[in-house]
């Protein structure tokens, strides 16, 4: 009997306990969750980034912390209570000196430089509040602070449009290109302003061009010269890539001092048994360097900028290295040889028409036809007399006697690249793999 008790007691407690354990799994235990992401703080910027005061006087600091769903707790710090207090971003001159005021969210600190003087600035008063440069001058602006007897009369001079006309800490101001900018000087919390205007300057075809993105008609012996204009006009009007990459080119075109002869355009194009602009058609956003020969194509067009970063990107990828384009090679081994202004393009390879101005000068035409025209090729006549003046440069077409071709980046098919006769202007198609002496390569740019 005592067995029998024993075991339907040991049955039941088995039964409940199975009850038990269902009814722990699904009310003391549920589902899990997801942790909840924190978000954490990425910047914090204190707005201004620095002021002057006065002893007893406030001022109230904003700040901004970003992302702005950010988790955090602000905290205020100033680096000398003595001289700054700070309390909820209210900041409060005590006595002379400066001190940083930081304001700090997670592990991110923004901070503004407080000066507290005795004697505060009143005035800030330019000795010019307009003013009129040619592209490339530059002027020094004066500034009164008052009183004479003002603890902090340091300037702090900044312009409204840097990329129209900069301005450095002693107020001297450069025209970049043409347009308008406003150049403020401010000391303590005293500000004045100068409006500057920006035309362009006299500019001609054989004007010697500078390594500093400067030009003049006769040779400066204090700047170096890095080659001659042989075009005025808007290169970015029919190139995208210029215009999207360099907007500012719009003044013309500028011819190398030198050049290098005996390459070919492309290595290996028989193997490679394609044409460049197919595969930049492909892989790019570029426009294609493949040309036909009729007015409407590109050809005719200024789009040698396009076409050089077209290639560039062809002779980046792996799958090309066994053919890539000579000729564009050359090109970007010469800007870190002769290095060009920020203001210009750097060298490139210059389409058929870029190369056709070059000689000929501006041709409405179709430059297919252009050798059975009689055009005068007294464009390069200029420019050369201009290079001719310059130690140590090559002039146009002269480096191989009797006859000579330059490369250009336009393209006509897998086997043919364009190429120019600088003896008469006149456009050609040419084996790309030709590397004879008299197959040369010359570097242009926009400006």
């Amino acid at each position: 009997m005592k067995r029998f008790l024993s075991f339907f007691s040991l049955c039941a407690m088995i039964a409940f306990a199975v009850v038990a354990c269902k009814d722990v799994d699904s009310d003391t235990f549920p589902e899990p969750q997801p942790p909840v992401e924190t978000i954490t703080v990425e910047s914090v910027v204190v707005t201004p980034s620095s002021t002057e005061l006065a002893i007893g006087e406030e001022e109230q600091l904003s700040v901004e912390v970003l992302p702005a769903n950010a988790e955090y707790t602000l905290e205020w710090i100033s680096t000398n209570d003595d001289v700054v207090t700070v309390v909820d971003g209210v900041v409060k001159g005590i006595a002379p000196g400066t001190a940083i005021v930081m304001a700090k969210a997670g592990d991110k600190t923004g901070s503004c430089t407080v000066s507290v003087v005795g004697v505060p600035v009143e005035s800030v008063t330019l000795d010019y509040h307009t003013l009129e440069l040619e592209e490339r001058a530059a002027f020094t602006l004066s500034a009164t602070v008052l009183p004479e007897d003002a603890d902090n009369k340091s300037i702090m001079w900044s312009s409204s449009n840097p990329e129209i006309v900069s301005v450095n800490g002693a107020g001297s101001v450069t025209a970049l290109r043409p347009g308008e900018a406003v150049i403020t000087a401010k000391a303590g919390k005293k500000t004045d302003e100068c409006v500057v205007t920006v035309t362009a300057a006299p500019l001609s075809v054989g004007d010697y061009y500078y390594s500093d993105g400067s030009w003049s008609q006769s040779l400066d012996p204090t700047r170096t010269p890095i080659g001659v204009v042989f075009y005025l006009g808007d290169p970015t009007e029919s190139d995208p890539a210029l215009k999207a990459d360099h907007p500012y080119c719009t003044h013309g075109l500028v011819v190398a001092l030198t050049e290098q002869s005996s390459t070919p355009w492309q290595r290996n194009h028989t193997i490679f048994n394609d044409t460049v602009g197919r595969w930049v058609e492909l892989n790019t956003d570029y426009e294609t360097i493949t040309s036909g020969y009729e007015k409407d194509d590109n050809l005719n067009r200024i789009i040698g900028y396009n076409n050089t970063k077209a290639i560039e990107a062809f002779n980046a990828d792996e799958v090309n290295v066994d053919w890539k384009v000579s000729a564009v090679e050359y090109v970007v081994n010469y800007r870190s040889e002769v290095v060009a202004p920020e203001s210009s393009s750097d060298w490139y390879l210059g389409s058929s028409k870029e190369y056709s101005l070059l000689v000929s000068g501006e041709y409405d035409k179709n430059l297919w036809e252009i050798g059975d025209s009689g055009i005068s090729v007294q464009n390069k006549k200029d420019i050369n007399e201009k290079i001719a003046m310059i130690e140590g440069a090559v002039q146009i077409g002269v480096a191989v006697p009797v006859i000579m071709f330059y490369w250009t980046s336009t393209e006509f098919s897998w086997e043919l690249a364009g190429g120019m006769l600088p003896g008469n202007g006149r456009s050609l198609q040419m084996f790309k793999g030709d590397d004879q002496a008299f197959y040369t390569v010359r570097p242009i740019l926009a400006f």
